[in-house]
Formats: C-alpha cells, structure tokens, sequence
C-alpha cells in the first residue's frame, strides 16, 4: 500500500483503510497488524475489475479503483451481458 494522505469523500474522515481483495491464505505478520489497527481491510475472495481501493473507518463508504495485477483472479462476468451458461453450470 501506497502511504499517502486520504480523506473519505462523504464524512471527511482521514481514518481510512486499503482494501485487500482475493483469497490471502499467507498473510504476513506486518499484514495481520495493519488488519488490527484497521489500515487496511477485507474486502473479500471474490475479486472483479471495478474493487473499490479505499474504505472509510468511519461511515465505510468504499469509492477508488483497484487495479489488480493478476488478471486470473478477476471475474469474467460481464454485468452488461448477463450470465454465462456455461459459467454458472459445470457441464
């Protein structure tokens, strides 16, 4: 995570937090003390190509642009097209 100086957008808290996206099965000890003192936060396994970066602490409002440098762990559904057969059953 880049250090830079951030405020939430709705409340003007600077009590804000990176999101970390995907499955962490190996999360350092530098990791699980940022979880502790809530610099950064979970944002869940399931990664997409527009994750928010950032969440206020505060009124947890979510808003940045992720960019995620593994492009396998993002999903391949596409809102604008609907679901892929295929996709949603093992066939």
């Amino acid at each position: 995570m880049s250090e830079k100086f951030l405020i939430c957008p709705i409340c003007d808290s600077e009590n804000v937090a990176w999101i970390l996206w995907g499955h962490c099965p190996d999360i350092t000890n530098e990791s699980k003390q940022d979880l502790r003192n809530r610099k950064t936060v979970l944002g869940g396994s399931f990664v997409t190509d527009h994750d928010a970066e950032w969440e206020c602490n505060v009124c947890h409002h979510r808003w940045g642009y992720t960019v995620h440098n593994d492009e396998s762990k993002i999903n391949s559904f596409d809102y604008d097209q609907g679901f892929n057969i295929e996709e949603v059953y093992d066939q």
